[in-house]
Parts: structure tokens; sequence; C-alpha cells
């Protein structure tokens, strides 16, 4: 039978974060039909054996090895029934109501082929979150370094009173509500991307569909913002990778090479001081931080 909602959760060593989210998704009641399809990419820290007493309730597939957010995040759509489809990071807690309000807004707006909630830090903090899509000059700042010599300018959609609905082009795949024949138009999330920018990719794909995206802030959920595991320096590389395949895909390749060779000029001098710290210091963590420069210059030749 056809669930109203689908949600997926994609995990990686999120320790008893993803407990808590599963938890409030499972505390929403009976206001809505929901299936939830929680996909492991081959996590160390055991982080699904407290999933253990939800397993009739839930499903868990788990992946032997890491194949990363968009084809995880695929994996699960594909397993899926609802009419329409929540990606939701396990670092993410849902408040009361959330899911049914943004639910009743996209059954209200046929229009509307995506829509995402109003994020709150752990303390009630809003974290800003649906903007316009990035430009070139902003993507060019990969370094603060670079921001200072290609200042972009502030999304205006940043400075919109977030108390309100908001049409926009883009909202973070932290908390993602999606149509089923959005979907079955624009099709899943693109695999090429293997963490960063596939939820931005896709509002884009919606909006070239003719579909619209808004920000509801009514619906509210916690969002645990970089509690994840993910270590920085696979984080910076998956970020560049990322980076790099999505301004090839919709800037074209001249701006494709000038971004590269950016961050050669970057990640070059920043492996240059790495070295002279290592000669003066022979401290592991100076050499970590010299490896670390290494691999995001050699991300930004290709290799």
């Amino acid at each position: 039978m056809t669930s109203d909602l689908s949600v997926v959760i994609v995990n990686w060593n999120t320790g008893d974060l993803l407990h808590r989210c599963v938890e409030s998704l499972l505390c929403t009641g009976t206001e809505l039909s929901i299936e939830i399809i929680v996909v492991d990419n081959a996590s160390t820290d055991q982080s699904t054996t407290a999933l253990n007493q939800y397993r009739d309730r839930i499903r868990v597939v788990e992946n032997s090895a890491n194949i990363g957010f968009a084809r995880a995040c695929n994996q699960g759509m594909e397993m899926s029934s609802g009419r329409y489809v929540l990606l939701v990071g396990p670092d993410a807690q849902v408040m009361p109501g959330a899911l049914k309000t943004m639910v009743d807004f996209m059954d209200g707006h046929p229009e509307a082929g995506a829509a995402g909630p109003s994020l709150l830090y752990p303390d009630g903090r809003l974290q800003p979150s649906g903007g316009s899509f990035p430009t070139f000059r902003r993507l060019l700042g990969i370094h603060p370094l670079i921001m200072h010599v290609f200042p972009a300018a502030v999304d205006p959609l940043r400075r919109r009173d977030f108390n309100k609905v908001s049409e926009v082009d883009e909202v973070s795949g932290a908390c993602l509500l999606i149509r089923r024949a959005a979907i079955e138009m624009i099709g899943f999330l693109d695999e090429a991307f293997f963490l960063y920018f596939e939820d931005i990719d896709w509002c884009l794909r919606l909006k070239q569909g003719g579909w619209k995206v808004y920000y509801l802030p009514h619906a509210q959920i916690i969002h645990h913002w970089r509690s994840q595991t993910d270590p920085s320096p696979h984080a910076q590389l998956h970020y560049l990778r990322s980076l790099f395949y999505y301004v090839r895909k919709h800037f074209g390749g001249a701006p494709h090479l000038l971004l590269r060779l950016v961050a050669i000029a970057v990640y070059g001098a920043l492996t240059a001081k790495a070295m002279a710290r290592c000669l003066l210091d022979s401290h592991p963590s100076k050499r970590q931080d010299l490896r670390i420069c290494r691999e995001l210059l050699a991300a930004s030749w290709g290799y």
C-alpha cells in the first residue's frame, strides 16, 4: 500500500544521533502513514545497533562499503513507495507536526516539486536555509584567501524574513521533501556527487523541469550541523571534487578550468607553506597538515 511519506536516512558513523533521529520520526503519531528506510554506508561505530528495537517498524539496509551519500539516497528511494520522499540526515530531529505541515503544504500547492523546513540549532537559534543557486563567482571562493580577491555579493534570499513561506532556488539536503511525480520527471540524485552539491543540483534540475521549491518556516527541524563524524580531510576532498563536477556540469569547460587553476594556485601555496613548517617542526600534526594539502592539490589537478 502506498504511504503518504517515505523517509530515507543515509547513515555513516553518526553515533546516537541516528537513534534520536529515528525516534523523533516514530513519535509523529498517526497523522501520516510513514515508511522509514535507513541506508547505512558501512559504519564502524555500531550506530545502527540501537535500531534493532525498531526493526519491525523500519527498514535498515547495510552496505558493505561507503558508496556515497547520493548513491545511498537513491538506493533508499528505489525501495520507497510514498507519495512524497523526505531525505533527512541522521543529525536531524523532527519536531512535532513538522512532517504534517510539509505534506499539507505540498498537497495544497501542486506546483511545488520540493520543500524544506526551518532548520534550528540545538539551542533553538535559526540556522538560515533556503537560498539562491550559487554563482560561479561565489564558487570561486574555495578558500578565505580567494574570497578576499573575488568577493561575492551576499545572497539576497539569505536576507529575507525567515518567518514567511518563501519560494527559493534550493533547500538543504539536511531535510528535503520532494514530490514523487517530480522524481519521476527529473530522476534521482546524480551519483557522480559522492557528497556535497547533490541537493543543489537536484533543486536546479527541479527548476529546469518547471517545478517550484519552497521554504516552510512553520515546519521545524533541529539540525546538529557539523556533528557527524566525517573527518575534516575527507570532507574537504569530497567537497572539492563535488565542486569541480558541479561547475563543469552547470557552468561549462572554461569556468571549470579557471576553478582548477585557482585551486592549484591556492593548494600549491598551502602545500609549500606546510612543507616549510615540517622542515622547522616534525611534529605529527605538521605532517598531517602537509598530507592534507598534498591531497587537495592532487585533487585540484584531477588525481
